[in-house]
């Protein structure tokens, strides 16, 4: 096992980030990419009573070329980060949890973040918090192509188009109507199993 792990900053990262994250002491997260787009990096899947839903942050500039992910504005053309935070309210107010963490995910929903990166960290951080991660998290100081083995190299590993399977089952919100519908953000688990969800994550990787 390498002993440290190199990641991108997703957007409301999927159970299979959240999984391999509980698999190391010692993370090193991305600062020095270029960002990617249609990636998780903007953009995460919850439930909704008609199926998964699809929330994607817009970017400043959309169609430029390459830019730095830590420097990615965030565009306010349009109302997305009320939209966002309605859809999530309105798929998950009728989870056991919801209503014990809504107050500290509106608190950063309510702010316009310049920059996607620092927004994601804000939701990250939040999270590892909610969670209670033992992991020590660092950024890396500069962008390297290739890593030593000792660092296990994910960046752009998870993308919307090549689905991976996780061994993670609950009870979710619209199952009744849905189905279970896997790997889907992690606040879907959190809202859902609360305090029980790191044990969640771990289990499976005992799968």
């Amino acid at each position: 096992m390498a002993k440290k792990l190199l990641i991108e900053l997703p957007y409301l990262g999927n159970l299979a980030f959240y999984q391999l994250l509980t698999q190391f002491n010692e993370v090193l997260i991305e600062k020095h990419e270029f960002f990617e787009k249609s990636s998780f990096r903007n953009r995460c899947e919850v439930t909704g009573p008609n199926g998964k839903l699809v929330l994607s942050v817009p970017v400043a500039g959309g169609k430029d070329g390459k830019k730095f992910y830590k420097g990615t504005k965030i565009s306010y053309d349009h109302t997305w980060l009320k939209d966002h935070w309605n859809s999530l309210t309105s798929a998950y107010r009728r989870s056991p949890y919801f209503e014990y963490y809504e107050d500290k995910f509106d608190v950063i929903f309510s702010e316009k973040y310049e920059n996607l990166f620092d927004f994601n960290w804000a939701l990250f951080q939040l999270i590892a918090e909610l969670l209670k991660m033992d992991i020590q998290f660092n950024f890396t100081e500069k962008f390297e192509k290739v890593y030593e083995d000792s660092i296990l190299d994910y960046r752009s590993h998870f993308l919307p188009r090549k689905p991976v399977e996780v061994a993670i089952k609950y009870l979710q919100v619209f199952e009744d109507r849905t189905g279970f519908l896997p790997n889907l953000s992690i606040v879907d688990l959190l809202f859902n199993e609360g305090p029980n969800s790191l044990n969640i994550l771990k289990s499976a990787n005992n799968v």
